[in-house]
């Protein structure tokens, strides 16, 4: 596991670290939103698990329709979950978020 409070020092990390292949981030709105923003997000590969109380969790507050989300698949999973897929072609301005606002996990 590699962090870093920076996103884009925490890219070149995980880059280095293997070898500049493929990057797999996990985390939550945030994290999308931040490395979407810089234009590093290839894939969005979503599961949603269906939970039944309030009103929900927005993805992401700040995405909006010129994000360039373009739907790949679906695929259903067990449990009731679905995996839904994204290319993301495009990017926007980094978001202005102190680093302690992103997530962590």
């Amino acid at each position: 596991m590699v962090t870093d409070s920076d996103p884009a020092r925490l890219l070149e990390k995980i880059r280095a670290a293997n070898g500049g292949g493929d990057v797999h981030l996990v985390g939550g709105p945030r994290t999308i939103e931040t490395f979407r923003a810089m234009g590093t997000l290839d894939k969005l590969e979503l599961v949603v698990l269906p939970v039944f109380f309030g009103d929900g969790i927005r993805l992401t507050p700040s995405i909006n329709p010129g994000a360039q989300l373009i739907f790949e698949t679906q695929r259903a999973l067990d449990g009731g979950s679905v995996e839904i897929v994204y290319t993301c072609d495009g990017s926007r301005d980094p978001p202005n978020w102190p680093a302690s606002q992103l997530d962590r996990n």
